[in-house]
């Protein structure tokens, strides 16, 4: 009986040793430290598209094309038909919009859809990558190849 007795104590000993162990709680994971974005002015310049992928030969014949200009934190686009202006900046490696002001003339199509478009893209904090004189802009799964212009923003070519 002590032999019994014995075991059902050592029984006891080792379930109140195992809810001990699972009520003790691991210290707490650190999070890796929370990194500031970097934010930056986006570059001067003017530049005029090239490609996208909503219109792929990067313009409507008989229509001016569609420019980004680039300066002291403020962007002007032109999409042949309206314009839209609004500050710009970038933080890591994408553009960042704020509400743009844009002129309200009815397009015509197909110009009334690249409009909606292209300045969709703009604000859709898109990828920002300039390699040379070519500007990329990549939002999901619509992008805009543009090519740096004159000092004029290429508005008036057509």
């Amino acid at each position: 009986m002590v032999v019994s007795r014995c075991r059902y104590v050592r029984w006891f000993a080792a379930l109140f040793c195992a809810l001990v162990q699972g009520c003790v709680t691991a210290p707490p994971e650190t999070a890796p430290p929370v990194r500031e974005p970097v934010v930056t002015a986006v570059p001067d310049g003017n530049w005029e598209l090239v490609t996208s992928t909503f219109i792929g030969a990067g313009r409507i014949p008989g229509v001016a094309r569609a420019t980004l200009t680039f300066k002291d934190g403020r962007m002007s686009a032109f999409s042949g038909c309206n314009s839209a202006s609004a500050a710009a900046r970038l933080v890591d490696d994408w553009l960042e919009v704020e509400a743009m002001a844009t002129t309200r003339r009815g397009c015509p199509e197909p110009l009334g859809s690249f409009e909606g478009r292209f300045f969709k893209l703009l604000g859709a904090r898109p990828v920002f990558l300039v390699d040379g004189d070519t500007l990329t802009l990549v939002a999901g799964s619509h992008n805009a190849r543009l090519r740096r212009a004159g000092a004029d923003g290429g508005q008036g070519g057509r």
